[in-house]
């Protein structure tokens, strides 16, 4: 077998004769010997009767089990035996066994862990629990026990300890996920014996390894402890020994067989001279021409950096990369954990697998070179480079009308856009899903390239009713194409890549001269079609000017046949807006007396004008629930405006009391996918009170009784009239490229201030 340090899932093979020295069968019969005794201790004569009166209890009892596997270790991980399968250099490492016995304890912790870890099918909670167990015996074995209850501090450790299981489990749920969306395949794998009892070995062990970084020594053994022994020279060898030990207990606890238990020895000696192996590092991956592809979990465009990071007294790796392998930068990558990822370095070995992501979401296409570089406790340090190519796809819609707010991330195809709605009057803020209308722009990327004859050929906009994730399903209808044919349309000023606007169309384009002056002086001359200007599509089509919740989808087409495509669900409103408003007193331009609603013309009562009209939005899809952004109706206001002189807003009565603007929609105009006529409505139109307008706020007297300001120049003096204009805004939250989406309507009448004046 080949010598490399230990891989998390590696499976235990059988012994070689090389293997069972004297040391290695003095380890197997104590190994043997605390078996059986232990089988024997748990086959003492049963008691049925006894049994049969003791209360409840949780089976099997946990203290118990831990009992059963402290004894189990105690009996078989003498020191002798810890000792005797050492390998030679960990021997000269540690030195006389008085200076880490500490360690020694630590790695009977570390066996238990494994043994109890592996006995049964575990859970997120258990795995909490096991690790509690194990944290208490770390500290126990350091000679730091933890109080009962447990101090602050302690807690707090603890706390910080499930925290990082947190982000080393992470990874493995959600690989388990993507199984389950794959799972149509697993049944050939098993016919083919791919799948078998192993299974899953290899992604318990790496929890472990992420689990068990550099970062977490501290919180198991407590800050005070871990500043004494982490000087120590062979600290390093600690961990990697508890790595070890931990795949130990695990073998064992499956193990059926004495062959079985014969291989765990067998194996975890071979784990311990692994330790051992020189420094090494090796890049397999990004090589030749790389896709950069969309890594949901860290939201991004990236590219895997894979490889080999490991060996004697490995302390962390780094990263880095450059564009002409001179300068390099250790910016833009994140280390596993993924999630979630981050970082400024690697902490964990890695031996033929994920080093970490290159995150190119900011980087051109091009020639890259990736530079690694693991270091040792000791300051050594290895360093390997490699070169790739790096190919862009930035294929992602981004935005919409310049919107380009999301609930999640773009590479998430549940992502909505959402907004922020305020509170207003008696109605609550919220997020909500946010529409959109009229001529819409969008915002994305769209481009490929970067390797050799390998670039974008074509990009295109469909539409597609409904929320679809999936882009080779039928029902797609293109609204927007953009191809490439010439040399000046591939110029870089073209690229859409980023929130570059899609929905752009092929213009004219001039060249500056030799001479460097700009283009419109002579000499000059005009390309047709060479450069990309921003445009927008007219959502104006199909019934109700096409309205509902519809999927928008990106497809890029390269110059060698492949596709790349995204989506992006949206909601489109073109449904119009209904403002009507009228005085049902008088008719418009009509002569209106204050006399006839001063009853009395007492200035301590109002003197209320019903204002009468229509504020109405439709719902986007009648057939679905009025909710947001599904009823996208937001507030109306009214206001009064006198001829040659002020405005004022006046308020509207509603459920909640008084308030200046209208958040619940009034009448309705009888007719639906149409514009409303003010001046002809439908015969089925419904009209309703919009407000009430106090006329005490045109008489000089009264004014000031009223609950908000007036300003004096609004009113009329007694036995004076003047023309003044109601005026209706309706709104919807509808988002647009030219502003807030509106209606409007007004009703003009003179009004005559025909009181008595006062002597």
């Amino acid at each position: 077998m080949t010598d490399r340090p230990p891989k998390p899932g590696d499976r235990p093979t059988p012994p070689q004769d090389d293997d069972f020295d004297a040391d290695f069968q003095a380890a197997f019969k104590a190994l043997l010997d605390a078996l059986g005794q232990m089988q024997q201790w748990t086959n003492e004569p049963v008691d049925f009767a006894q049994l049969a009166r003791e209360p409840d209890r949780p089976v099997p009892d946990c203290e118990e089990e831990y009992t059963f596997a402290t004894r189990m270790v105690e009996q078989f991980f003498t020191d002798d035996v810890a000792i005797g399968l050492l390998p030679p250099e960990a021997r000269d490492l540690l030195g006389p066994v008085d200076r880490w016995s500490w360690c020694l304890r630590h790695i009977r912790c570390c066996l238990i862990f494994g043994w109890l870890l592996c006995r049964r099918p575990f859970t997120f909670r258990s795995f909490v629990y096991y690790l509690y167990r194990y944290w208490l015996c770390v500290r126990h074995a350091v000679g730091v026990s933890v109080q009962s209850p447990p101090t602050l501090e302690e807690r707090d450790d603890f706390q910080k300890l499930v925290q990082v299981l947190v982000s080393s489990y992470r990874p493995y749920l959600a690989d388990q996920l993507a199984t389950l969306d794959l799972a149509s395949g697993i049944p050939d794998e098993v016919f083919a014996s791919r799948i078998d009892c192993h299974e899953g070995d290899e992604e318990a062990a790496a929890i472990l390894e992420r689990l068990l970084s550099a970062d977490t020594a501290p919180l198991l053994l407590g800050r005070k402890a871990f500043d004494s022994h982490s000087q120590e020279k062979w600290f390093w060898f600690c961990r990697c020994w508890c790595l070890c030990a931990i795949r130990l207990g695990c073998c064992l606890a499956r193990a059926q067989t004495q062959a079985d238990r014969a291989r765990c020895l067998a194996f975890y000696r071979r784990c311990l001279r692994r330790c051992f192996q020189p420094l090494t590092c090796d890049l397999t991956s990004p090589a030749d021409c790389v896709a950069e592809e969309v890594n949901a979990a860290l939201s991004t465009l990236a590219v895997a950096v894979t490889g080999t990071a490991g060996g004697a007294g490995f302390s962390h790796y780094i990263l880095e990369w450059s564009t002409n392998n001179v300068t390099y930068h250790a910016s833009d990558f994140h280390y596993p954990p993924i999630p979630p990822g981050g970082g400024t370095q690697g902490n964990n070995p890695v031996f033929g697998g994920l080093l970490g992501y290159f995150d190119t979401g900011f980087h051109d296409p091009g020639l890259y070179f990736i530079r690694l570089t693991v270091y040792s406790v000791t300051g050594a340090t290895c360093v390997v480079t490699r070169s790739f190519e790096l190919f862009k796809q930035d294929v992602r819609i981004l935005g919409v009308d310049s919107f380009f707010a999301m609930d999640t991330s773009w590479a998430d195809p549940a992502a909505r856009f959402v907004e922020n709605v305020p509170a207003l009057c008696t109605r609550p803020a919220g997020t909500f899903e946010a529409s959109f209308g009229d001529c819409l722009t969008i915002q994305g990327g769209a481009f490929v390239g970067g390797c050799e004859d390998k670039k974008i050929k074509r990009y295109e906009i469909a539409l597609k009713p409904g929320f679809e994730t999936i882009c080779n399903t039928p029902g797609w209808t293109n609204i927007w194409a953009v191809d490439y044919n010439t040399p000046a349309q591939y110029r870089f000023i073209n690229w859409r890549t980023d929130s570059s606007v899609l929905t752009s169309v092929w213009a004219p384009d001039c060249i500056p001269n030799p001479s460097g002056t700009v283009c419109f002086i002579p000499p000059f001359r005009i390309v047709p079609d060479a450069l990309l200007s921003p445009s927008c599509w007219n959502s104006h089509t199909g019934a109700c000017d096409l309205s509902g919740l519809y999927t928008l989808k990106l497809t890029v087409q390269a110059t060698d046949g492949s596709t790349f495509c995204d989506t992006q669900r949206i909601w489109i409103d073109n449904k119009p807006i209904c403002a009507m408003i009228r005085i049902d007193a008088v008719p418009k331009c009509a002569d209106l007396f204050v006399s006839k609603f001063a009853l009395p013309p007492d200035c301590s009562v109002p003197w209320s004008l019903p204002v009468s009209g229509i504020a109405y939005d439709e719902l986007i899809d009648p057939i679905l629930p009025a909710v947001r952004p599904n009823d996208n109706f937001d507030h109306y206001i009214v206001k009064v405006s006198k001829q040659g002189g002020p405005t004022i807003q006046i308020p509207i009565v509603g459920p909640g009391g008084t308030c200046f603007f209208g958040t619940s929609r009034v009448g309705n105009p009888g007719s639906t996918c149409s514009p409303c006529n003010p001046s002809n409505p439908d015969p089925s139109a419904l009209f309703g009170i919009l407000a009430q307008f106090d006329l005490r706020a045109v008489d000089p007297l009264c004014k000031p009784m009223l609950p908000y300001a007036v300003p004096d120049s609004f009113t009329i003096p007694r036995g004076d009239c003047c023309v003044y204009t109601f005026k209706l805004w309706v709104y919807d939250r509808t988002i647009r490229n030219t502003g807030a989406n509106w209606a409007y309507d007004e009703w003009p009448v003179k009004i005559c201030n025909d009181l008595r004046p006062v002597p």
